[in-house]
């Protein structure tokens, strides 16, 4: 059976030749890309970097660093974090003057006037400026041996750090300590000015480019077998799967947040039906990528060819103007793509001969202002998200995702 995009990155990085556990990867910087959402920092933390790897590192006397750029505001700031992961595991991750203070401490507590006349707070002073001496060197050992220092999260990063100048950070840790940089960001991370940037300093940087493009099925095995809670969803595992691979959707989080639900709802006790497990999930990932929750019109009857179709629930002005103009929410005839929903929505614009060019024009500003209800509304009619679950499991699976409580 040929290997899978994952297991291929997974053995040619880490395996037992892996290029992350020989020399010649010292000094240089891998890039793993991929889609926003693939997966590539949960594929990163959970199958490369794991406890046994770092332990390996750490058995050699080298490192590991994870660095994710959120929230950094400056390059001596994302310095400070390398140096600091690095020097900490290299003494237990024990903070040794707070340790000592407190064996010093226990010590006075057990022999009372033996240490009344000691100075413990000039000790721990003194205990916390050789720490900040031998900081730097004992880094700069771990760093020098084959360290390996990850950055993430490179689309979040401050508007303060400029691109160019961390990148020459990056590269300059390569070249001073021969240490081995893995850089994680998704393919079209910078716009603008910084795209430029990036694609010029890459070629110059990088030295191996990885694609990290998991199928949807790959994503959702590596997040089910990762976490024990979801052994309770075991027997259930064929029509989660099959149910998300109907939406098409390839995100990690909202596989976890999908999960999470399932494991909530199956602990209440709540039925298990696969429709209503399939309502649920797709019900679930409306939400997330929408924001809207959708309920059962009662003017139409169950001959409809959905089903007894859904309406948005959501109350507002723009919500109330589309369910009196496009004739789309209430006749809804499956189109292929969502592109060719509303090129079929549009038309029906002009098809309408009772209203003139101005309110054409509003129609399809309209449209074009509120995509996000129309993907909404073809998401949920497409799928029937709903189909043969009855209305008061279907209300109970509303609130349960809009409110996140499980009455």
């Amino acid at each position: 059976m040929e290997k899978s995009n994952q297991q291929r990155l997974e053995e040619y990085l880490v395996g037992t030749n892996g290029y992350l556990k020989k020399d010649i990867s010292n000094g240089k910087v891998i890039m793993l890309s991929g889609k926003w959402g693939s997966g590539k920092t949960f594929f990163w933390k959970n199958i490369i970097a794991t406890d046994e790897f770092k332990k390996e590192l750490s058995d050699k006397n080298s490192a590991y660093s994870y660095v994710s750029l959120y929230g950094k505001s400056s390059i001596e700031e994302i310095e400070n974090d390398i140096f600091a992961q690095i020097y900490f595991s290299a003494i237990g991750g024990d903070n040794l003057v707070t340790k000592t203070f407190s064996t010093f401490t226990k010590y006075s507590k057990r022999y009372g006037n033996l240490f009344s006349s000691f100075d413990f707070s000039k000790l721990a002073e003194g205990l916390e400026n050789e720490q900040k001496d031998n900081k730097e060197r004992v880094a700069l050992e771990r760093l020098k041996n084959g360290a390996i220092i990850c950055f993430d999260d490179f689309e979040r990063k401050s508007k303060d750090i400029d691109l160019n100048d961390l990148f020459g950070f990056i590269t300059n840790l390569t070249i001073e300590f021969d240490c081995k940089v893995v850089i994680i960001l998704n393919d079209d991370v910078f716009e603008g000015e910084e795209k430029d940037v990036f694609s010029r300093v890459k070629e110059k940087s990088v030295s191996k480019f990885l694609k990290y493009e998991p199928s949807i099925k790959e994503l959702f095995e590596t997040i089910f077998n990762s976490d024990e809670q979801y052994r309770k969803l075991d027997e259930h595992k064929q029509i989660i799967l099959q149910t998300i691979e109907e939406t098409k959707e390839l995100n990690a989080r909202i596989y976890i947040q999908v999960l999470d639900n399932l494991v909530e709802w199956i602990d209440k006790k709540q039925e298990t039906d696969e429709n209503i497990l399939r309502c649920l999930i797709l019900v679930n990932i409306n939400f997330i990528l929408f924001h809207t929750i959708f309920y059962r019109d009662e003017k139409l009857n169950d001959s409809s060819v959905f089903n007894s179709h859904k309406i948005l629930k959501l109350s507002n002005e723009a919500f109330d103007y589309m369910v009196s103009n496009y004739v789309g929410m209430n006749s809804f005839v499956e189109p292929k793509t969502f592109e060719d929903y509303i090129a079929k929505t549009k038309k029906r614009c002009f098809l309408d001969k009772s209203i003139n060019d101005e309110i054409i024009k509003i129609r399809i500003k309209f449209i074009e202002d509120n995509l996000i209800l129309f993907k909404s509304d073809y998401f949920a009619n497409k799928l029937n998200i709903s189909k043969n679950v009855n209305d008061e499991t279907f209300q109970k699976i509303n609130n349960f995702i809009e409110t996140g409580i499980l009455i």
